[in-house]
C-alpha cells in the first residue's frame, strides 16, 4: 500500500526516534565488523571487490543513503569520489563524524529524510544504500526521489531484505523460521520495534516501481554467505541464509 505524504512523514519520525535511541548500542555491537569491511554488502559482508556492483566513483558525485557511521562513504571518498553521506538519525551522524576525525577525505554529512532529499535534480552519478535508506524509508517515496536526483545514466545500487526474509520472519520469536509467516502479495512494511518499521517489496513490485520512474534493472545479486563468514547479526543464522537469500542487491540505472 502506498503511503500518503503524512503517513510517510510519521513513519520517518518514528524511525528517526528509534535509530537515535538504538545508535550507540548498534555501533558497539556491529561497528567494528562494519568498519573492518567497509566496502562490503549485506549482513554477511560480501566484498564489493568480489561482486563488483558499483560503478567507478573517482571524480564522480556519490550519495550514500542511510549511511549510519558512514563506513562506505569514507572508503569511497578515499577512492576519489565526491561523497555525501546522508542519514535521518543525528545520533548515527555523530558516530560518522567521530569516526572521520583526522581523515583528510571525509565525506560531507547531511541529516535529512530520504523521502524528501535536499538536493537539486541531477546531482549524483551514483547512489548507494546498504541496509540504509532503501530499507528504512518507504520505497514508494524514495524511488521517485532518487530518480530525480540521479543524472541520466546514473546508478542506484542497494542491498536490502529479501521477500523471503520478510515472509519467514517470526516477529514474536524474533527469529527466522523455515515456514512462511506471512503472504507474498502486498508486502510493504515489517514491524521491527514498537515505533519502527522497515520496508520490503516483492520482486515484481520493485521492477514495476523502477520502470515507472525511468530506472532500468541491470543486475540482481543473491548470494549465500561465503564459507567461513561471520556476522554480528545473530538473528540471521547461517543455517537459514545458506539455503535462502536474506540479502538482495539491486543495480538499476536511470535511462540516458
Amino acid at each position: 500500500m502506498i503511503s500518503t505524504s503524512r503517513a510517510a512523514g510519521e513513519l520517518a519520525r518514528r524511525n528517526r526516534r528509534t535509530w537515535d535511541a538504538w545508535s550507540d548500542g548498534y555501533q558497539r555491537k556491529h561497528g567494528v565488523m562494519l568498519g573492518a569491511a567497509a566496502e562490503a554488502w549485506g549482513l554477511w559482508r560480501r566484498p564489493e571487490a568480489e561482486l563488483r556492483v558499483l560503478d567507478p566513483v573517482a571524480g564522480r558525485d556519490v550519495l550514500e543513503l542511510g549511511c549510519g557511521a558512514a563506513h562506505w562513504a569514507r572508503s569511497l571518498a578515499r577512492r576519489g569520489g565526491r561523497v555525501i553521506a546522508l542519514d535521518i538519525s543525528l545520533a548515527q551522524l555523530r558516530h560518522a563524524a567521530g569516526d572521520a576525525r583526522g581523515d583528510a577525505d571525509s565525506p560531507a554529512l547531511v541529516q535529512a529524510d530520504a523521502h524528501a532529499l535536499p538536493f537539486a535534480a541531477g546531482s549524483f552519478d551514483v547512489v548507494l544504500s546498504d541496509y540504509g535508506g532503501m530499507s528504512w524509508a518507504d520505497p514508494y517515496r524514495t524511488v521517485p526521489e532518487l530518480a530525480r536526483v540521479l543524472r541520466p545514466g546514473g546508478q542506484l545500487a542497494f542491498c536490502t531484505n529479501s521477500p523471503l526474509f520478510a515472509m519467514c520472519w517470526d516477529h514474536e520469536a524474533r527469529t527466522l523460521t523455515t515456514q512462511l509467516q506471512r503472504g507474498y502479495f502486498g508486502l510493504h512494511t515489517r514491524q521491527v520495534a514498537a515505533e519502527a518499521v522497515d520496508f520490503v517489496l516483492g520482486y515484481g513490485e520493485w521492477v514495476r516501481l523502477f520502470g515507472e520512474h525511468d530506472l532500468v534493472v541491470e543486475r540482481l545479486v543473491e548470494e549465500p554467505p561465503a564459507e567461513g563468514a561471520r556476522t554480528t547479526f545473530g538473528d540471521r543464522p547461517a543455517e537459514w541464509t545458506s539455503r535462502w537469500p536474506i540479502d538482495v542487491i539491486w543495480s538499476v540505472r536511470k535511462r540516458p
